[in-house]
């Protein structure tokens, strides 16, 4: 719910690093909203996960985030395993929740909600230090992508409150 409130309330930007996207349809909902209201949403998740299953589920979102504004970015150095959500100048968490069903609603996650400008400025620096490594993903590029890989993308989605 910290999350939702959150990313609800933004006015500037809304910022996530996540080693996975799997979000609720509420979440997701929320920032399709917020990125329509003209406020900046970025998403950043690894080019390659830890696991082709997850990276497959998590790439079913993209089509949808960029649809409605969300600028999705592709890290490409390494599996990227920060966990961070930013949002305006006052906001910040990061700890071990992953933006996923299971994080959510299952596990026991732990995060650091911080209010601070000092804190958010400086974990902004660090995101955009790493957006330098990334590729932006465009719609035109997305939709060129092979059928095949689209295809197990929308069958591991079916799995994706599961993973």
């Amino acid at each position: 719910m910290m999350f939702h409130k959150a990313i609800a309330g933004a006015k500037q930007c809304v910022y996530i690093q996540t080693p996975y996207f799997l979000p609720t349809e509420s979440l997701l909902r929320t920032l399709q909203t917020v990125a329509l209201s003209k406020v900046d949403v970025r998403l950043m998740i690894p080019a390659r996960s830890d696991s082709s299953i997850l990276t497959y589920a998590s790439f079913s979102y993209i089509q949808e985030c960029l649809r409605s504004g969300i600028k999705v970015y592709l890290y490409e150095p390494s599996m990227m395993h920060a966990k961070t959500v930013i949002v305006d100048d006052e906001f910040v968490s990061v700890g071990s929740t992953n933006f996923d069903f299971r994080s959510f609603e299952y596990n026991f996650e732990s995060n650091v909600f911080i209010y601070s400008h000092a804190v958010n400025s400086r974990m902004r620096e660090i995101f955009l230090e790493d957006q330098k490594k990334c590729m932006r993903v465009s719609s035109n590029q997305w939709r060129k992508r092979p059928a095949t890989q689209k295809v197990k993308e929308s069958l591991v989605r079916l799995l994706s409150p599961v993973l």
